[in-house]
């Protein structure tokens, strides 16, 4: 799957329940998005297996470790800037990451 389509598929899909730090629950609701992604979304002709990355302002590995011990699908958790460049680069810019995680809508695009 190109990174710009997964990039946009996961804000769908996660964009109601973002917060900034990473929980247990966090890892179950994208255990539970992957293979909707994987068998939705991704064009299985030209497009490798989804990887579901959780991205928080900060983590705690033992509770990572823990929360993903118990998942068989491809899953990892980073912050915005330990991600490589080429996955950064689709995905909105970190201050509209956090925006979205303050609940706060973009100011550039006006609702109502």
């Amino acid at each position: 799957m190109s990174f710009a389509r997964a990039g946009r598929a996961a804000l769908r899909a996660g964009s109601r329940g973002c917060t900034r730090k990473a929980h247990p629950e966090h890892f179950g609701q994208l255990g539970f998005y992957v293979p909707v992604v994987d068998n939705l979304v991704r064009d299985k002709e030209h497009d490798g297996p989804t990887i579901g990355i959780l991205i928080s302002e900060s983590r705690d590995r033992s509770m990572v470790e823990y929360a993903l011990r118990g998942h068989n699908q491809p899953l990892a958790v980073s912050t915005y800037a330990g991600l490589p460049e080429k996955v950064r680069e689709p995905l909105p810019a970190a201050d509209d990451l956090a925006r979205i995680a303050d609940g706060v809508p973009n100011p550039s695009h006006p609702t109502g």
